[in-house]
């Protein structure tokens, strides 16, 4: 295509050095590329590539709602939220006017304004992922001082000093300038140091919606649910014998909690979209590798790199992978292995028949051969003990709900 255009452009500037008819021409070719640039559009975008999409029968199309025409669905940081059942769904609609931009919830058939989402709505990366993200939160941030209350004491800088037999043994291995520039360094830090504060940690206290969580010897990580109505945290307590800190994963969802088996912090913290369970991927001291859930179940791992750890349903996935091949895990049992290319564990969805449904390139490809082109969102959702594929689609103007029985 580029060839074209600078064919168009060369031709252009030939005819106006030339004085044949050079503004008629020139209308003539923007048009011309007006044609050729509609035509690329058409046949790359996504309502166009829609048409190619292999959907068996038994796959349902429901449209939600027509976009009006001063309404815009934004890709890039829309908040999706397809429910946990047939028929719910919501997501955030863009109004321009000449006042600005107005944002609308669309739920259950209802537009509601709301603030529209930005890079803290945790909304963004979200678009696909079959995973239920925690959002980490820096625990020196303003909001992290918010949520963690740190106690410590503080201490009297102790004063530098030299003792008599200290500066004999000095003095025999300096020169008297030496050792004068160095009782001055001394003296000097005596006198900075006098008088001088340091705090060092007691303990951590977390305030979450008006209850206090602790205290706590630390807390290391600090997590909160999309809706920040919980949090997660990895804090550290003295073990038994004073020795050394544990690791425990703690919650305000519920009163269970979850140790490291070690004396290594977990890798990875993941919880269930339900909060019904919560686990962590970590290493023991004989350097196994194991994954823990606060129902008590125990998975244990090859040294292999894990990329992602989630709940499916009643099931933990588990993916790892190298440059090599990637490996495919539910409760610690091999079910698949990819022999090329890269897989992102936020695009792998395993069904409770251990069926593999991937997003790839834009592309949904089940397990039946069925595929659909360009889905905003995805999910797994249990109705009446069948399990449903549920997707949401842009078409045209019109947003789109698809279910798929698995």
């Amino acid at each position: 295509m580029k060839s074209k255009y600078y064919l168009i452009i060369t031709t252009v500037v030939f005819a106006a050095t030339t004085n044949v008819s050079a503004q008629g021409l020139l209308n003539k070719l923007k048009d011309k590329a007006k044609q050729e640039v509609n035509e690329v559009e058409k046949k790359t975008s996504p309502q166009n590539e829609q048409s190619k999409s292999k959907l068996s029968a038994n796959v349902t199309r429901t449209v939600v709602v027509t976009l009006n025409p001063d309404e815009a669905f934004d890709y890039s940081e829309n908040c999706i939220d397809l429910g946990s059942s047939l028929n719910q769904i919501s997501f955030i609609l863009n109004k321009r006017s000449a006042n600005g931009t107005q944002c609308f919830s669309y739920k259950n058939g209802t537009r509601t304004p709301v603030t529209c989402p930005n890079a803290d709505s945790n909304c963004g990366g979200t678009m696909q992922c079959n995973q239920y993200k925690l959002k980490e939160v820096s625990l020196t941030s303003d909001e992290g001082k918010k949520y963690l209350v740190a106690k410590t004491e503080t201490h009297q800088m102790e004063v530098p000093a030299i003792s008599d037999q200290q500066m004999k043994t000095m003095a025999a291995y300096m020169t008297k300038e030496q050792l004068e520039e160095a009782k001055k360094q001394l003296a000097e830090a005596a006198k900075q140091s006098k008088g001088q504060t340091y705090e060092t940690p007691v303990n951590t206290t977390i305030n979450f919606n008006g209850k206090q969580y602790g205290p706590f010897k630390q807390v290391s990580q600090f997590f909160l649910t999309p809706d920040a109505k919980n949090f997660y945290a990895v804090v550290t307590e003295d073990s038994k014998d004073g020795m050394a800190l544990t690791y425990q994963m703690v919650t305000s969802a519920s009163t269970a909690t979850l140790s490291s088996p070690g004396l290594s912090p977990p890798s990875l913290c993941f919880v269930a979209p339900d909060q019904s369970e919560f686990g962590m991927y970590v290493m023991t001291n004989d350097q196994k590798f194991v994954i823990l859930t606060s129902s008590n179940k125990t998975y244990t791992m090859s040294q292999e790199q894990v990329s992602g750890v989630w709940f499916e349903g009643n099931h933990v996935i588990a993916l790892t992978t190298n440059y090599v091949w990637t490996k495919v895990y539910r409760d610690g049992q091999l079910i698949k292995t990819f022999n090329e290319g890269s897989h992102d564990p936020c695009n792998i969805f395993v069904t409770p028949d251990s069926k593999i449904t991937e997003i790839k390139d834009n592309v949904i490809s089940f397990a039946d051969g069925d595929y659909f082109k360009f889905p905003l969102k995805v999910t797994l959702i249990n109705s009446g003990g069948k399990t449903y594929f549920k997707w949401l689609a842009l078409e045209d103007r019109e947003v789109v709900v698809y279910q798929k029985p698995n």
